[in-house]
């Protein structure tokens, strides 16, 4: 078996990468073993004789692998494959369960119950992140075994106990965007601040360096030192003296600042928070943002923005690359200024040119913003990642332009994308949304009182009005009885909902003790005006009548409205 070549072709690897092969899983033991060590410790036999049962599976892994990257697919999701893959062997070099063929999937099961104690038992794995990952083998088992179906992996799953945890239904209240809008200016007033404060005066300055975003928080960046808040006076060993002395001054003129790993953090902190405000204001995702080569850029205006176009050597013309805002350009070249002063752009083309200690790694290496999170994270700092910005920026836009397409098309998505996985509810907008359908589609509202309003807030009332009569208002009940846009409604419902009105209005008036004027109380008009509305409605028809039969008999038998019940009920405990 050692004529197998099983290594992973066409992933792009860094100058410090080991190639992934996945002859490691042949060995009992071997992927538990760092990957830069581990081919050694096999060649010298440490790990015993090749697990014959093993080949079968693991030649079909190898195939899946190859065939991924030979018609495209993501370097990223295939990392993510193989470190899947390398946990699942991990565990079975723990047991004695069989990889063959027949075996597989009785292996594969016992796997996901293991998962499923981890989950419930040990508690330290979350239920999606085992989903996940037994999802990920079941498809390859899937694929090896050439099971049927057109996802046989998602057959697979169904016949484990472990499945996908359900969606949390969060309800959100009528601050929730406001208060996210809130904690996104709070992180772009940080980011901002930390980027205008690491300039290459303070960068090769002295340690620790302290950025005071307000007047209550001051972040302190340590550098490589150890204690930040060391007071150097107190150390009596002469030697640790100077050298505490020495980590603390400014870098000399002479050295680079890529000679010295000592500025390399404070570099990333600052090179993290430009890319996320990057990301902030264009709309890039984050593996096309970390993908960028630091360019010459023709700046073009288009209304309130600017689109960046690369210049290409020896002509104007070129492809555009993003779009930002007016007021970043500013930013955006201060930045591009900032690496040519750190010489980080002679060394680096890419625009956001993390260093990794000496490590080259490649344009499709995974990106962590972790000198960033871990500093806002240490400072009880609000920490807000790429895909949450994104969010944040689309439905800010989608509010603002009212318009799904162009929304789309500017965050570089189909409407169904956006509608199905960043599209946010927003009340206000929902409310809005509501009231325009209703405008559109019912012109007739829901007044106060009974019936409907054919223009509600615009009263008007009716032609002789009597003297103390209610006035329309769209407030009262009493009131919409007296307006010209008052409507009434043909059913025995309607009717009703009138004959309680009349007799709370009438429950009123027994309350009502005359004035020596002897003016009349305003109800009486009220009820005055409801009969007139049942005389009408009955005279209509036999069908009009018996309605307004049934609801005086609804009323003096004691069944009254909803919309009037609990009024009634009150008055008739007083009279």
């Amino acid at each position: 078996m050692s004529e197998l070549d099983l290594k992973v072709k066409g992933l792009a690897l860094g100058t410090h990468e080991t190639p992934w092969d996945l002859q490691v899983l042949l060995y009992r033991g071997a992927a538990s073993v760092r990957r830069d060590v581990v081919i050694q410790s096999i060649n010298e036999s440490e790990f015993g004789d090749l697990i014959e049962d093993r080949v079968f599976f693991v030649v079909k892994l190898h195939e899946i692998l190859n065939s991924y990257l030979t018609r495209g697919s993501s370097q990223h999701t295939v990392r993510s494959y193989l470190q899947k893959i390398w946990f699942f062997y991990s565990w079975l070099d723990t047991t004695d369960k069989l990889s063959t063929e027949e075996s597989i999937i009785p292996t594969f099961k016992a796997w996901t119950e293991y998962l499923l104690n981890r989950i419930k038992v040990n508690k330290d794995i979350a239920q999606m992140t085992a989903y996940k990952l037994a999802s990920t083998i079941a498809s390859f088992i899937g694929k090896a075994l050439h099971l049927p179906g057109a996802k046989p992996g998602n057959s697979l799953m169904l016949t484990t106990r472990l499945k996908r945890p359900k969606k949390p239904t969060n309800v959100l209240s009528t601050k929730a965007d406001k208060q996210n809008l809130v904690d996104t200016f709070e992180f772009g007033h940080t980011l901002t601040t930390i980027c205008n404060h690491l300039d290459i005066k303070t960068v090769r300055g002295s340690l620790p360096i302290e950025i005071l975003l307000n007047e209550n928080k001051l972040l302190t960046v340590a550098g490589n030192l150890i204690d930040p808040y060391l007071d150097v006076a107190i150390i009596e060993n002469s030697g640790s003296k100077k050298r505490a002395i020495i980590a603390r001054q400014p870098l000399a003129e002479s050295i680079s600042l890529l000679e010295t790993h000592k500025r390399s953090s404070i570099l990333n902190l600052r090179i993290e928070s430009e890319l996320l405000i990057f990301i902030a204001q264009t709309g890039m995702n984050l593996s096309q943002a970390v993908a960028l080569s630091k360019s010459t850029y023709r700046w073009q205006s288009d209304g309130e923005d600017y689109e960046a176009f690369r210049v290409y050597k020896g002509r104007r013309e070129g492809e555009a690359i993003f779009r930002c805002y007016k007021a970043y350009r500013d930013h955006l070249q201060t930045y591009l200024d900032w690496l040519d002063e750190t010489e980080l752009s002679q060394n680096d083309e890419r625009l956001f040119p993390m260093i990794s200690r000496g490590m080259i790694r490649t344009k499709t290496s995974k990106v962590s913003i972790s000198t960033l999170k871990n500093l806002l994270k240490k400072n009880n700092l609000i920490f807000i990642n790429p895909t949450q910005l994104r969010n944040t920026r689309i439905n800010w836009l989608l509010r603002q332009t009212n318009d799904l397409n162009l929304t789309a098309e500017q965050m570089g998505h189909t409407t169904e994308v956006l509608l199905k996985d960043y599209m946010r509810p927003h009340h206000q907008r929902a409310s809005s949304e509501i009231i325009e359908f209703h405008n559109l589609i019912d012109p007739a509202q829901s007044p106060p009182g009974p019936g409907l309003c054919v223009d509600s807030h615009q009263p008007k009332q009716i032609v002789n009005l009597p003297e103390n009569a209610p006035e329309p208002d769209c407030i009262s009940p009493d009131g919409c009885l007296f307006c010209e846009k008052h409507r009434d409604v043909m059913s025995s419902e309607y009717c009703w909902k009138l004959a309680s009105h009349l007799q709370l209005k009438r429950l009123e008036t027994n309350l009502y003790k005359p004035s020596e004027h002897n003016h009349i109380h305003p109800a009486n008009f009220v009820m005055d005006r409801i009969k007139l509305k049942l005389k009408a409605i009955s005279d209509g028809s036999e069908i009009r009548n018996t309605w307004v039969e049934d609801a005086q008999n609804s009323i003096r038998s004691g069944k009254y409205h909803p919309a009037w019940d609990g009024y009634i009920r009150l008055l008739e405990g007083i009279v």
